[in-house]
């Protein structure tokens, strides 16, 4: 069986964080833009049933049946909403407990009955909230004891289910992650990695879970240096930790999904995160005991969902809606879909400033811009005008928060709302400093370092501008002629720090290890991230 994804024709909006499909051709899905869509033809088609407001980011998606659905959100003012006929929704929150204060993961196991887990922040206080009766009445479940952050929720009935997160402090890097089981209905939790034996590293979480029957269930760790995942065979008694190595070296993964016991798939934002996510995927055809590249896929993927009917047999969430299907030979071609291609193109730069224009009818109401960091955050309220002017406009952004302080580095989503119409876009500021300024101070620190480094590079040597070899020490003096023999000789790779031998085996672990302070290693790091621009004389 050949599986081929492509585009499914949703709105472009810049990320889509969930979907749900009850059959392959009928599903809904939330994006960036604050929308929940809706489509009946397996996304040749779409319907915005809802737009929420400006400020709350949709995350996650659960239907019990045709009609009776439910969406939750990660911004605290608006947490959750309903619908009893798959068309039209109602905001829950005023009848919601406090915690958790942000739904990262939702689910539905029948009608009524509703399950819905957070925060995605560490910092704040793990909680789940429980509905028997649609929403009339909430039960408030603090997982304190248990975590400092809940991820994804996935209950098999009323009462039997997981909850997958991560304990061990109250910020990202010094989690571990939890796979926690109950089967009273939330009133008791297991931990069934308590006694696992893995030996976890600090910084990892659990993002996804996705059973493919009652034995069979997978986790994707989110991890912003490595790529891992759980799985087990005996219905989650026991999990074995199994490391994704495709040759791209994928890291900080989220979705994740299997078709079978062989074949699956991986996504999330990919090596770079956060300051230049690649969104890269990985696929595996043995059970995940060895990973390809399945960039193909597409990117940024945040959930698979699987509708286990041919031809079209799954689709994915992320840069856009992914629509995968089955064919019997590996040549043959899929239906023809309808191409968006427009989430696929790279994500531009920014660094000290970010422009975003806005083109504004005579008669609108109600402009709102609203800046998103990369855990999704509400960080700025750009605009908030009542009948703004007409016409072209643009809006700066100084990367400065609404508190005033520096947003930092990382891929920004924004989203200009005109009159409830929304549309979305990201940006990556991959450093505080522009490229050339970067040059710069890369170029006078080779200049400190020169004394020193002249005495450890006896033997290596770079092409000059017409090719000739000169040796690497020679350059030192000259440090701009240095980085741009660095980049000639592919030592260094602009925008790949990871695979720029000169970082990674010159400075991290060769003749200058431990010899240059990681100040200057992250400057490094950062300028070739940047792109590995060549400064001016006078820089």
């Amino acid at each position: 069986m050949h599986y081929t994804w492509s585009p499914a024709g949703a709105p472009l909006q810049t990320r889509y964080d969930d979907i749900w499909f009850i059959s392959p051709l009928i599903g809904w899905a939330v994006n960036s833009a604050g929308q929940i869509v809706h489509t009946e033809d397996a996304g040749k088609t779409w319907t915005i049933q809802e737009t929420v407001g400006p400020d709350t980011w949709l995350r996650c998606i659960s239907f019990s049946s045709p009609t009776d659905g439910w969406v939750g959100s990660i911004t605290r003012r608006q947490r959750v909403w309903k619908t009893q006929d798959g068309k039209k929704w109602t905001d829950m929150t005023p009848q919601l407990p406090a915690v958790p204060s942000a739904v990262c993961g939702i689910c539905s196991p029948s009608k009524n009955v509703v399950y819905a887990a957070g925060t995605q922040y560490p910092a704040r206080e793990a909680g789940i909230m429980h509905t028997a009766d649609g929403g009339q009445t909430w039960r408030s479940i603090s997982m304190a004891a248990h975590a400092n952050l809940l991820i994804d929720i996935y209950f098999t009935d009323d009462t039997h289910g997981w909850v997958v997160g991560g304990q061990g402090g109250t910020t990202y890097d010094r989690l571990k992650p939890v796979v926690l089981f109950t089967a009273d209905g939330g009133s008791t939790w297991e931990d069934r990695l308590q006694n696992s034996g893995i030996s976890f590293p600090r910084g990892e979480w659990g993002w996804k879970i996705h059973f493919l029957n009652a034995k069979l269930g997978f986790i994707s760790l989110e991890n912003e240096s490595a790529a891992a995942i759980l799985k087990t065979i005996d219905g989650g008694n026991s999990w074995k930790r199994i490391v994704v190595s495709d040759p791209q070296r994928n890291v900080n993964l989220e979705g994740i999904g299997f078709i079978n016991e062989k074949v699956g798939w991986v996504g999330g934002w990919g090596d770079g995160f956060p300051s230049n996510p690649l969104g890269t995927s990985s696929g595996t055809a043995d059970g995940g005991a060895t990973w390809f590249d399945a960039n193909n896929v597409g990117r940024f993927i945040n959930r698979f969902r699987f509708t286990g009917s041919r031809p079209i047999v799954a689709y994915a969430s992320g840069g856009t809606v992914y629509q995968c299907v089955a064919t019997e030979a590996k040549n043959a071609k899929p239906p023809s879909l309808t191409e968006r291609v427009a989430a696929e193109t790279p994500i531009p730069f920014a660094w000290e400033s970010l422009e975003i224009n806005a083109q504004l009818p005579d008669a609108a109401k109600q402009l709102t811009i609203t800046i998103f960091d990369p855990r999704q955050t509400l960080v700025k309220v750009l605009a908030n005008e009542q009948s703004p002017a007409p016409g072209a406009r643009t809006f700066r952004w100084d990367f400065i928060t609404e508190v005033g302080e520096d947003a930092g580095i990382g891929h920004f989503m924004y989203r200009v709302s005109i009159d409830g119409d929304a549309t979305t876009g990201m940006v990556v500021r991959p450093g505080r400093t522009s490229p050339e300024e970067l040059g710069g101070q890369v170029a006078r620190m080779f200049q400190r370092y020169a004394s020193l480094a002249k005495r450890s590079h006896d033997e290596l040597v770079l092409p000059d501008t017409d090719g000739n070899p000169v040796t690497l020490k020679s350059l030192f003096d000259t440090p701009r002629e240095l980085m741009a023999a660095l980049v000639r000789g592919g030592w260094i790779i602009p925008g790949a720090a990871d695979r720029s031998m000169f970082l990674v085996a010159i400075i991290r672990t060769g003749p200058m290890q431990f010899e240059m302070a990681d100040a200057d290693i992250d400057l490094l790091s950062e300028w070739i991230t940047a792109g590995a621009v060549i400064p001016s004389a006078d820089s």
